[in-house]
């Protein structure tokens, strides 16, 4: 191995190493169209689906959430009582945002999520149940 190949395998190496010791990766985004709520926390916070799905919200905790918009590209409002749920059908591609006005706040810190819809990507996913707003990531 000459001197250029190890310097470079070795500085890909300590990169790599650094990121897993900070906790480099990024939240994730799941292919889904099922999201639970437990734990005052919507399970996935981050999903995709293609366009003309209908995303499914099931209420598993032993108190009432919501599903509202928190983004200007949808309406919905929907009470969702314990062992509840509610749906929506999103017919156009986009990044819809989604908190619970009970546990959460439009800004999407504490009970939010987002859905990407056909070729949107999610540019900032959520982080995990802390409310967080998660930092970098893609989709």
């Amino acid at each position: 191995m000459d001197r250029r190949t190890f310097i470079a395998t070795t500085g890909c190496m300590s990169a790599l190493a650094v990121a897993g010791c900070t906790g480099g990766s990024s939240p994730s985004v799941e292919e889904t169209t099922d999201v639970t709520m437990v734990d005052t926390q919507f399970d996935p916070r981050n999903v995709r689906a293609d366009t003309g799905a209908t995303i499914t919200w099931t209420n598993e905790d032993e108190t009432g959430h919501t599903v509202t918009a928190a983004s200007e590209n949808w309406e919905k409002d929907s009470e969702v009582a314990a062992g509840g749920e509610t749906t929506h059908t999103f017919e156009e591609s986009g990044v819809y945002d989604v908190y619970c006005t009970v546990h959460g706040d439009a800004d999407l810190s504490g009970m939010s999520m987002k859905v990407g819809i056909g070729d949107a990507t999610i540019e900032n996913p959520l982080g995990g149940g802390d409310g967080d707003s998660g930092g970098g990531g893609y989709y």
